[in-house]
């Protein structure tokens, strides 16, 4: 009974290990999911991860730089990138070719927002980044963080009635 119930553990962590793998390595659902995953990747480093997101002649060329770069400099890179970003602002865009889906990008800094398009390919279930357009800088007519609304002076605060 030991032998079967030690072949059985054995088989079902199998399986779960495989399921885990392969869901880490699946590709995002939607295009605005992938760009999210493609920064987030960026952020952390993970040049795998980012490298995955990424297809044709993209792929191919972010391959070259980490070759260049060699790997540890290539994943400090891609920490720089993300580096100081505040949110990303995703929405689908028109003029797409054929079988591609085209997304404007807007990445919000402290001091600045970056806007890019890029265009998005599907493959198997999921979708990778097949072109990035080069960001425009853009200079936000109120900063990131500035308040919008006037704070509430003390006494109002604490629930007295304003003085005249």
């Amino acid at each position: 009974m030991k032998k079967w119930s030690l072949r059985i553990a054995v088989v079902v962590a199998l399986v779960a290990a495989a399921f885990l793998l392969r869901a880490r390595h699946r590709l995002p659902d939607t295009p605005e999911a992938a760009v999210s995953a493609f920064f987030d990747a960026a952020g952390r480093g993970d040049d795998g991860a980012y490298l995955r997101l990424a297809s044709g002649e993209l792929r191919n060329s972010l391959e070259n730089t980490k070759t260049q770069l060699g790997t540890r400099e290539f994943q400090e890179s891609l920490r720089r990138s993300a580096a100081g970003i505040k949110g990303l602002a995703v929405a689908r865009a028109d003029g797409a070719p054929a079988d591609l889906v085209a997304v404007d990008v807007e990445i919000v800094f402290a001091d600045r927002n970056e806007r890019q398009r890029m265009l998005l390919a599907p493959q198997g279930s999921g979708w990778t980044i097949a072109s990035i357009e080069a960001a425009e800088m853009i200079e936000p007519p109120i900063p990131y963080g500035t308040p919008v609304f006037e704070e509430p002076a003390a006494e109002e605060a604490a629930g007295e009635p304003p003085r005249e």
